[in-house]
């Protein structure tokens, strides 16, 4: 009896001295992995507790933030949602500039990434290519399938994806765009 008596006592006294638990914060996380470009649902996201040591200085904590929005990159199962994880008018562009969604080759859907700079090119009626807009930043590589996205231009051969402009840019991009595909270069 003595015996339990003692570990009772040794057990609560490092109940005691256990630390607390460090300060955490709401967070919204995915529960599954999630394409580019897909529409978040309320199955794909929920809100984890988690220590605040470990979290960025911004970072989405309400699900209304998240559904219905588009991803603008691919996210892992488990994925901390960040303001610039969906798309939304803040998160995108710099001050001053403008997003375009545009549809390159088929051939960027492995080669361009979110924070590249590109050159948009167009060929004309005698297949010259010609830069349309240079140093343009990519903000988001949505679903190649591009079907579903609202943000998809008519045509759809390769991924849709969101740049950044110069406002007086986005008439003759957008013009050019409207006639099928871009490629584009790498910088």
């Amino acid at each position: 009896m003595a015996a339990l008596l003692a570990g009772v006592a040794v057990w609560a006294g490092l109940g005691v001295l256990r630390p607390a638990d460090p300060p955490s914060a709401p967070v919204l996380v995915t529960l599954r992995a999630v394409t580019g470009g897909t529409s978040l649902q309320a199955g794909d996201v929920e809100v984890r507790h988690l220590p605040l040591v470990a979290l960025p200085a911004e970072y989405l904590s309400d699900p209304a933030e998240a559904i219905g929005r588009l991803a603008t990159v691919p996210l892992p199962a488990g994925a901390m949602l960040l303001p610039g994880s969906v798309v939304n008018r803040t998160a995108l562009a710099s001050p001053g500039k403008a997003v375009l969604p545009v549809t390159l080759t088929a051939s960027a859907a492995t080669l361009v990434r979110v924070g590249d700079r590109i050159d948009l090119l167009a060929a004309d009626s005698d297949a010259e290519a010609a830069v349309v807009a240079s140093a343009v930043r990519v903000v988001a590589v949505l679903d190649p399938g591009g079907d579903s996205s609202p943000l998809s231009p008519a045509r759809s051969a390769g991924p849709v994806v969101l740049v950044e402009l110069e406002p007086g840019l986005q008439a003759r991009v957008a013009a050019v765009a409207a006639r099928g595909t871009l490629g584009f270069s790498l910088r």
